[in-house]
């Protein structure tokens, strides 16, 4: 799951015009808004990366060869997940 830059402000910035139109939130200044919502998606894209791949790694041990179904790699995320206290 690999996302380009562009692609993460351009979500973030969606993120944060929807949370002041709903007046959930009021950033004094957008841009600020913007770059920590980036920063944590950034945060959180990694982070599933990372899990994604060590599924990936704990699967090849178990299965050989064969290529994982994505029900089992799915299945593995969740409990890499699980054991990092993080939510898929």
């Amino acid at each position: 799951m690999t996302t380009n830059i562009r692609q993460v402000e351009f979500l973030a910035r969606a993120i944060v015009n929807r949370l002041e139109d709903r007046g959930l939130v009021e950033f004094g200044d957008a841009e600020i808004g913007i770059q920590i919502v980036t920063r944590t998606l950034e945060e959180n894209f990694q982070a599933y990366d990372s899990i994604e791949l060590e599924a990936s790694g704990r699967l090849a041990k178990t299965i050989g060869t064969r290529e994982p179904s994505d029900e089992e790699l799915t299945q593995e995320m969740e409990r890499v997940a699980a054991e990092r206290n993080f939510i898929l």
